[in-house]
Formats: structure tokens, sequence, C-alpha cells
């Protein structure tokens, strides 16, 4: 399955390949209406008919996807070209669905490699400590330290020893009882900074009875303190689904209080719009992009600068007098974002997900969601300045 170190090396090893080239973004994820019955393969069918890819390269990529029913993964990403090049990628996060034949098309998957931010969940329970992470870039595998879900796996937190109970010892108030919390804590204090170093860990959530995660919040070095996003009470004897199910809802949480973080911080000091943030953003000025996941739109975009332009009817740049060519808005902002150094935040609206694969998903849209605020007050696009 593919790590992150895997699409590192991906940008060199496309080079060495003819074009053109076949990349293909795919939307499995269950928990999205559109995705229901398999509905995702007859997408696939479509779009590539709709692009003339040649009978075999095609036929590749469809027999990979008709080999699972249910797929593991978010997202699926492949690259092939009739040399006999052919990489296929199981992501754990969600990206928009992408069909691309001709140069590489790299933008989403560069994204989902840099922008995403690692949680750390630290779990108490009444016998031991343990610590999850995220991994967006594949499922588990023989390599991987720990089971997990297809987001999160466990790694290893030995030595976990026992927490301290209350009666373990005679005197529970005793300078002893109270000096092996003490130690306890901390010891779990530097071990989770271990892990969350080695891991890249960003954000943590801190998981189990409210007296413990409490209490260990306040022992935790002032650097891990300060990327702590959510105390949740998890069980962690519940079923290893709904275990999961809690875990990656804690996520969620986090991920909306983050975005409308963001959102607060383009009101405050940002630029809203298509044309002033794309203007904005070509000018080096915007560090940080906020984007509706289903932004449409096109611009023109000339290849001598790599820029693009407001003017769809501009045909030739006003730079170099070059031909320029039509591309969709989110290609050339997600390629603009990676050349200047601009971080991106795809928003989803949630009345997009259900609670379960079998399980209606139109429910009413919180009045101020994230999705729906940058739809109403910005047009579905924002960018955070650095000057």
């Amino acid at each position: 399955m593919a790590q992150a170190p895997d699409i590192q090396r991906l940008r060199d090893r496309l080079s060495e390949h003819s074009e053109p080239m076949l990349s293909a973004y795919m939307s499995v994820n269950a928990r999205y209406p559109e995705n229901q019955g398999e509905a995702y393969k007859v997408r696939l069918k479509n779009a590539l008919g709709d692009m003339d890819v040649p009978d075999e390269l095609a036929g590749q990529i469809r027999d990979s996807v008709d080999e699972e029913t249910r797929p593991g993964a978010r997202t699926l990403v492949f690259f092939a070209t009739e040399d006999g090049f052919f990489e296929r990628y199981e992501l754990q996060v969600d990206l928009p669905e992408a069909f691309r034949f001709g140069e590489p098309y790299l933008a989403p998957l560069v994204l989902a490699l840099d922008e995403h931010e690692p949680y750390g969940v630290a779990l108490f329970d009444a016998e031991r400590f343990r610590f999850f992470v995220s991994k967006p870039m594949g499922a588990d595998s023989e390599d991987d330290e720990g089971s997990g879900s297809g987001f999160f796996r466990e790694l290893d937190a030995s030595p976990g020893s026992p927490g301290p109970r209350s009666g373990m010892d005679q005197e529970p108030q005793s300078r002893r009882t109270e000096a092996n919390v003490h130690k306890w804590f901390n010891d779990l204090g530097d071990l989770t900074r271990k892990l969350a170093f080695q891991n890249g860990v960003r954000h943590l959530i801190l998981a189990g009875p409210k007296e413990r995660t409490a209490e260990f919040r306040k022992r935790l070095p002032q650097e891990m303190a300060e990327r702590v996003v959510v105390e949740e009470n998890i069980p962690s004897e519940a079923p290893e689904k709904g275990f999961f199910d809690r875990l990656e809802a804690a996520y969620e949480r986090a991920e909306k209080e983050r975005q409308m973080a963001l959102i607060s911080g383009a009101r405050e000091r940002g630029v809203r719009g298509v044309k002033d943030t794309v203007e904005a953003l070509q000018e080096g000025r915007v560090h940080h992009l906020v984007a509706l996941w289903d932004l449409e739109g096109e611009v023109r975009w000339s290849d001598a600068e790599s820029l693009a332009i407001m003017d769809i009817t501009q045909e030739e740049s006003p730079y170099s007098g070059e031909p320029t060519r039509v591309r969709p808005l989110m290609d050339a902002l997600l390629d603009l974002a990676a050349e200047r150094g601009a971080r991106v935040e795809l928003v989803r609206a949630e009345d997009e997900v259900a609670d379960t694969p079998d399980e209606d998903a139109r429910q009413e849209r919180e009045p101020h969601d994230p999705a729906g605020i940058l739809r109403e007050e910005f047009d579905g696009l924002a960018g955070l300045l650095r000057y």
C-alpha cells in the first residue's frame, strides 16, 4: 500500500514515462450518497469514454477497480501510460474526483500529502495507555506497528504500564500515592511527546475518563498541551468499529473548529471572491487558501508564465503573447498554491456525508457551518494574507 515517501518519489518517476498519461482520482467513500451501489464504477466508465482513452489503458483501471466490491480507501488514485507504467494509490482522505489524459495531474495527490496535518489520539482506559495517529496515505499493511481503522492506526506505546488506581496504596491520599500518580502522568507525557514528534502530529486528541484526560493535560509538556484540540470520553471497550467511529467523529469536530478559525481569520485579514483571491495568490500574498470542495468555474491559463487569466475570452497571454488554454478553476488554484507555497483547505458541506452507508444524508445544513459561510460570504473562495 502507498505510504507518504512513495508519493514523494512519484514526481521523479512520472517524468521517465511518455505522455499522454492517464491520471484518475476516484471518490469511493461509502459514506457519500453518490457512491452507493458502486456508482463510482459507472462514473469511471463514462469518464474514460469521454476522454477517448485507449481501450487497453482504460481496461487496466476498470479491472483494478472491479476487483474490489468494498474498497477500504476513501479515494483511489491511478497513473498509467501506454508504455506499461501503472501505479495505484489508496488514500484515507477525500479528494475531488478528477480524470485527466495528457500531462500528469499531480496537484491533488500533492495536496493530500502536504496539507494533511496528522492527528494523534492519547487514550486512557482502565488498564493501559494507547496512542493512535491519523494515516491518510493508505490502508494498513504488514509493516504497520499496530492495528487500526482505515484512517487511524495504533502505535506501539510500550512501555504502557497500567495506570494508577484508587486503592493502589493502603493510604490513597499518601505522598507515595501522589508521587506514583505524578510519575505515571509525567512518563506518559514524555512518551506522548516522543510519539507525536516521530509521527509529525500537529493536533492531539485526549480520550478517556474526564478526570484522567484533564489531569494528563495539566501535566503535558507545554509544547504538547498547546496541540490539544479535543478531550473526548471514548470507552476503549466499545466494539472496534464503534470505537474507531468515535475517534473519527472527534477528529471531524476538531477539523470543523479549525476550518471555522480559518474563516474567521479570512474575515479579519484576508481576501475574498474568485477574482481578488486569484490575483493575490499569483502575487504571492496568500499563505492559506480556503476553497469550497465543489468550487466550479474556468479560467484561461498561460503555460508560458504559469499564470491564470481571469478574462475567459483572452486567447493570448497579455504578458508574453503566447496562446492560452481553458482550465478548470480548481486545477489552476492547486497549481498556483503549490508554486507559491500556499496551503490549501478544501471545505466540504457537512450534509453531503451520511452517518452510515445506507442512511440518507439529506439533512438540514447548519446555518453557520464552514461550507455555508464560505459559499454565502466569500463566493466559495478566500485567502489568508501574508501581507
